[in-house]
């Protein structure tokens, strides 16, 4: 399997990144490297351990964050006090059949272009974001994500940030990332099911990111969530367990 390749490694990477940089705070462009533990794909029972990277950069209305497992560049605005909004270009990750061997016999999912738009809002302490993400591949759909989060606690060394984050799928990436056509059951190892799920809610997740700085521009950090799957993708015959744990350790530098 190569690096995030697979649709949860790159969520949950995308959301550890982004705990860690939100931990860090105070508006400074950062990067850094981590190690995460997730598992193959959202609702597998196994895990792996992959490399997070840690992007935060802005200069002017231009950026380039993290979203859905790779840095994601665009560009921004603010609409008023604490409100922002812009649109931005990335990248969606791949899942291969060989990743898991409840996978094998099922088509490959390719790298692809994504794009999309998001509104921030940001008063003081708390943070609280919606964006939608479009797969440019033909028939891989587009998901729908809210993010809260909230610095619990900060003092001179140290910060806290607690979030959830919920996504919403139309029918195609349901279908993408949970369905199994005929064809597909008929050549699973697994012996799954055809499987045909609705577009709706399909993940959501709860976590901590906490960050110790080092120096004036070092600092480390770590989160700490779980991730549940929801609606007709728990029901999905890929899905072993309903909820999973994940976690990373890094550091972080600030310039």
């Amino acid at each position: 399997m190569g690096i995030l390749t697979s649709r949860f490694l790159a969520t949950a990477a995308s959301m550890l990144a982004a705990a860690a940089v939100q931990a860090e705070g105070d508006g400074r462009n950062v990067v850094g490297l981590g190690v995460g533990v997730v598992p193959v794909y959202q609702g597998s029972s196994e895990y792996r351990t992959l490399p997070v990277p840690m992007l935060n950069y802005e200069s002017g209305s231009f950026f380039v964050t993290p979203r859905a497992g790779l840095p994601a560049m665009g560009l921004k605005t603010r609409l008023a006090q604490d409100w922002e909004a812009g649109v931005f270009v990335g990248m969606g990750l791949n899942r291969d059949s060989s990743d898991a061997d409840r996978l094998k016999g099922l088509d490959d999912i390719d790298y692809h272009a994504t794009y999309g738009a998001f509104v921030e809002w940001r008063p003081g302490p708390y943070a609280l974001g919606l964006a939608y993400r479009q797969a440019a591949h033909k028939g891989y759909g587009g998901v729908m994500e809210l993010r809260a989060s909230y610095l619990a606690w900060r003092d001179d060394s140290n910060a806290l940030r607690v979030g959830v984050n919920a996504e919403w799928a139309n029918g195609d990436a349901m279908q993408t990332w949970y369905g199994v056509t005929p064809g597909q059951a008929a050549r699973s190892r697994a012996g799954l099911h055809a499987y045909s799920p609705s577009s709706g809610l399909q993940s959501a997740s709860l976590y901590a990111a906490w960050s110790h700085q080092l120096s004036a521009r070092w600092s480390t950090v770590a989160t700490l969530g779980v991730s549940t799957v929801l609606g007709d993708a728990r029901d999905s015959p890929l899905v072993e367990r309903d909820s999973n744990v994940f976690g990373s350790v890094g550091m972080v530098y600030a310039f």
